[in-house]
């Protein structure tokens, strides 16, 4: 609990407050997690706890509401999410199809680029997606310096793009690097980045957590 209200409950209501969304659930397979969204106000799906990846779990909650053109895939541990990247996201998702998904990117810090658990991005010349990787991507094999681009905790997909992703099976890469994009690019789906410069990052370690309660506490 950070000010009395759950961590995933800061990535709700940035959600609910963004106004870009129809409607905003929280997908868990943990009945503790589902009843304390519901006692702060929010809503809840539960899911199975066989998933391999979030995305898996979005679909499958998904199929519980009603028909939407978009689903958008926001993880719980970014409390910071900037409702201005939510706006500029729901600008950008008409550009995806149902081969198509559609993510953020932002610039990294040293410290960043080094950290396993901050996600770096290679992008093409159309800002599509080439690789992302836990490693300092790309290489500066002569030391010239250059931004390394950091990979933000959202996904924008069409209904159908959402079930054909979902319906691909993990591969080599996924597995290796315990990142669920590598999916679409391994079996061909373009990822179409939009870049927001902000310092958010997810909350992955108890050492996340303290720096985030200091950010809101002081």
């Amino acid at each position: 609990m950070v000010k009395d209200l759950p961590l995933v409950m800061w990535v709700y209501r940035r959600a609910v407050d963004s106004g870009v969304f129809d409607k905003v659930c929280v997908a868990t397979d943990d009945e503790r997690i589902a009843h304390s969204v519901e006692r702060h106000g929010g809503r809840a799906i539960m899911t199975g706890t066989s998933h391999q990846s979030g995305t898996d779990r979005i679909y499958e909650a998904s199929r519980a509401m009603p028909d939407y053109n978009y689903i958008v895939n926001l993880q719980g541990d970014e409390p910071l999410v900037p409702a201005a990247l939510l706006k500029e996201l729901a600008v950008n998702i008409h550009r995806i199809d149902d081969n198509s998904l559609l993510t953020c990117v932002s610039n990294a810090t040293i410290e960043e680029r080094d950290n396993p658990n901050v996600v770096k991005a290679v992008l093409n010349a159309r800002g599509e997606a080439l690789y992302f990787s836990r490693s300092p991507v790309p290489y500066d094999r002569d030391g010239t310096g250059g931004q390394t681009l950091k990979h933000c905790g959202i996904y924008g997909f069409t209904k159908n793009g959402l079930g054909r992703f979902c319906g691909l099976t993990p591969g080599a890469l996924e597995r290796r690097e315990k990142l669920e994009q590598l999916r679409a690019l391994e079996h061909g789906m373009k990822i179409l980045c939009f870049t927001f410069h902000y310092d958010g990052a997810g909350i992955d370690t108890p050492e996340d957590l303290e720096r985030f309660k200091l950010t809101v506490e002081g």
